[in-house]
């Protein structure tokens, strides 16, 4: 495999630059070269958060080019929409149901748009595109906050990773602090339950 393009996106607090990092160090632990670029934005108050992650024998760049994302991970649905930029109708899109409506939405008065529509403009470039609702089967985890650890069982049963399950499992292992490894854990054999239990271990019809 020469290269994997992946766009990481999400809103600050959501784990988004944690899913980065794990995939390319899960890259690395299997032999591939890995670059990772994080572009916070107004992370630290929960805007928006973009990381390219591009794995594979020949990457160089950490820049993943607009149009030639293979996946988008997606933690909040109308950033996955503002960042399609980044897509093709190849590309593989996982987006998480569940919306994070922005304090300055809330002031302003303005209304976030229904996730029917949100997904409608989406398909507008790939029809790739399979939802979880990651905030539910996180807190069925025991921890809100491991959402970002459910999409990434999540994907990781679809098998459409370049690294292996198995791999992803023992990154978590070594990053997350011991307090909260049982809970990521068991966070990530939900996500990967989850795509089993609705997908059969088989990609989608267009997936």
């Amino acid at each position: 495999m020469n290269e994997y393009n992946i766009i990481v996106v999400g809103v600050g607090g959501q784990g988004v630059l944690f899913i980065s990092e794990l995939l390319g160090e899960a890259a690395l632990k299997e032999g591939l070269n890995a670059r990772v670029a994080e572009i916070h934005g107004m992370a630290q108050r929960g805007g928006s958060v973009t990381c390219n992650v591009r794995m594979g024998e020949k990457v160089r760049s950490p820049t993943v080019m607009e149009g030639s994302a293979d996946l988008i991970i997606g933690l909040e649905p109308l950033e996955v929409l503002r960042q399609m930029k980044y897509a093709s109708e190849e590309t593989l899109i996982f987006l998480n149901e569940a919306p994070i409506v922005p304090p300055s939405a809330h002031l302003s008065g303005v209304k976030y748009p229904p996730l029917d529509q949100i997904l409608g403009e989406i398909s507008r470039v790939s029809k790739k595109v399979l939802t979880v609702d990651t905030v539910k089967i996180a807190l069925k985890a025991g921890n809100p906050a491991t959402q970002n650890t459910v999409m990434l069982g999540f994907i990781a049963a679809s098998e459409r990773l370049p690294v292996r399950a198995a791999t992803l499992k023992k990154e978590i292992e070594a990053r997350v602090p011991a307090k909260y490894r049982d809970v990521n854990l068991k966070a990530f054999e939900l996500g990967r339950e989850e795509y089993e239990k609705r997908v059969g271990g088989l990609a989608p019809p267009g997936l």
